[in-house]
């Protein structure tokens, strides 16, 4: 199998994408052909199942895939082109970049967060629970205006502007777009108890707490994530391990 290196300058996930479109430029993959499986793919080219997912959502975004929910993904009829996938950032990236920086806004935010920016912020949160109601994502828009609030109550216009331009990329970002469009699918949305518990830190001026409070929710953000694009058979290999146990009960009785 030809896995020969990427261009230079690439991410990882694109660096991975390429090589999956060499392959099926070669070949090796016909359209219509399963790739191997996600787990096989990250031994196969020693790379993190996150890489292979947005690899993965790369190679759907050119039309080169389809993910089929439960079984696997495919190899399309179209013909790749060897110049390689869009430069983009992908979900999982930028939410690592934001945990890491957030959490720090958050823990710089609980030294001088004032009263009326705590007031604002329970404004803010009231606000993302009634739109959790209605759906549609409409808690998200709810829930940067809550982050990059939270970010500019650290009284530091740069750290402000880094996760102002964080959000921004996720926003124009067709992989980012595709990703958490994924994730609503499967229901996910701003979790209020773990803004609550943000913003509960930011109150007792307590920094360490607050750094954790933004880490833990960025954390559950990145397992919704991992969650939502499994593209592995979930539900069968499920049903397969219940009727196990049901076969072993029945020869227990």
């Amino acid at each position: 199998m030809n896995t020969s290196a990427p261009r230079s300058g690439t991410r990882l996930y694109q660096a991975l994408a390429e090589k999956i479109i060499r392959l099926i430029a070669s070949g090796e993959f016909q359209p219509g052909d399963r790739l191997p499986a996600e787990r096989e793919l990250a031994s196969m080219f020693h790379v993190s199942r996150p890489t292979v997912r947005e690899a993965v959502i790369a190679l759907e975004i050119e039309g080169l895939v389809e993910v089929r929910v439960g079984s696997g993904v495919y190899v399309l009829s179209k013909t790749p082109t060897i110049e390689g996938v869009k430069r983009d950032i992908g979900a999982f990236e930028l939410t690592e970049a934001r945990r890491l920086i957030e959490s720090e806004a958050a823990a710089l935010a609980a030294s001088n967060v004032t009263d009326e920016e705590l007031d604002e912020l329970e404004r803010l949160l009231s606000e993302m629970e009634q739109a959790n109601k209605s759906g549609a994502g409409a808690g998200e828009t709810v829930d940067e205006r809550f982050h990059s609030y939270l970010a500019g109550c650290s009284h530091n216009t740069a750290m402000q502007a880094a996760v102002e331009h964080l959000w921004t990329i996720r926003n124009r970002s067709p992989q980012c777009a595709l990703t958490f469009e994924k994730s609503r699918a499967k229901g996910h949305k701003p979790v209020i108890e773990e803004h609550r518990k943000m913003l509960d830190a930011l109150r007792d001026r307590n920094p360490a707490a607050a750094r954790k409070a933004m880490r833990d929710h960025l954390g559950r953000v990145l397992q919704y994530l991992l969650d939502s694009t499994e593209t592995e058979a979930i539900e069968q290999a499920r049903a397969k391990v219940a009727a196990q146990r049901e076969r072993f009960k029945i020869g227990e009785e």
